[in-house]
């Protein structure tokens, strides 16, 4: 008698943002290449249409393509692809309400029961919640402009809890105060490791993983903070989405940040 195999598990993310802009324009945000780097990936690729591909990155060891399953313009798009040796399946569904669009992203993708998977299914929650956030910055802050991102990172053999106890610390990125009392919506004004000044708004707090604020003082940019990675390594990410500012800047703060990451850890 032949043993029945167990049923796969489905591991889904489901999320929802309201826009307001018109469906069309939410439309051109999944599809169009230009504006899909204005919120999501470095570098996009589009072929158009059911069957089509649609290829996304973030540098030689964050990309990859996928195949278009669904596209109904102004309606649905979704695609499929392999990540880690699992399918794993994006659609987003356009919804106009009350004058107002609603966009929905599910996320889909098999179990194996790797320990590794609880860590990536937390990391692409936390990810698209700042994705999705950024989407909308974009839209209400900085609609038609090009986007320019500052990435500094540090990998560290630490705990997750470790590095951001040791990131929020007065030593830490902040010089005057701390980041430990964030909550979500407050404004705040701090000064930097690297001697900036900055104050805004705090977007989202999710402890020991990371926080996202307006930096006012940066065109109002977003300064994201996350620490990816399933152990003993990880790697301390800033990820800034600046807009309106000029290239040479924008690479002076990266450049600045990673020194300072270097000194937090050293």
């Amino acid at each position: 008698m032949t043993e029945a195999k167990p049923e796969r598990q489905i591991l889904k993310i489901e999320k929802q943002i309201e826009l307001s802009v018109p469906p069309e324009t939410v439309w051109k945000m999944l599809t169009d290449p230009n504006e899909l780097t204005r919120w999501f990936p470095l570098e996009a690729r589009i072929t158009p249409g059911q069957g089509g591909e649609i290829s996304l990155s973030w540098g030689p060891t964050y990309e990859g393509g996928a195949s278009i399953e669904i596209w109904e313009p102004n309606r649905k798009i979704a695609w499929a692809e392999t990540s880690a040796g699992l399918p794993l399946r994006v659609e987003w569904t356009i919804e106009s309400r009350g004058g107002k669009t609603l966009l929905r992203l599910v996320q889909s993708s098999f179990a194996s029961g790797a320990d590794w998977e609880s860590e990536f299914y937390d990391s692409t929650n936390y990810g698209w919640d700042f994705m999705l956030l950024n989407l909308r910055h974009y839209l209400e802050r900085h609609p038609g402009e090009p986007r320019l991102v500052a990435w500094p990172r540090q990998k560290k053999e630490l705990p997750r809890r470790q590095i951001y106890d040791k990131l929020l610390a007065p030593e830490g990125i902040f010089q005057s105060g701390t980041a430990r009392n964030f909550s979500a919506g407050q404004r705040y004004s701090l000064r930097t490791a690297t001697g900036e000044e900055w104050s805004g708004r705090v977007e989202f707090v999710v402890p020991a993983r990371g926080f996202c604020v307006t930096v006012e003082s940066l065109n109002d940019g977003l300064a994201w903070l996350t620490i990816e990675g399933a152990g003993p390594e990880h790697d301390a990410q800033l990820w800034f989405s600046l807009y309106g500012l000029p290239a040479a800047r924008v690479k002076g703060i990266e450049d600045r940040w990673a020194d300072a990451l270097k000194k937090i850890f050293a």
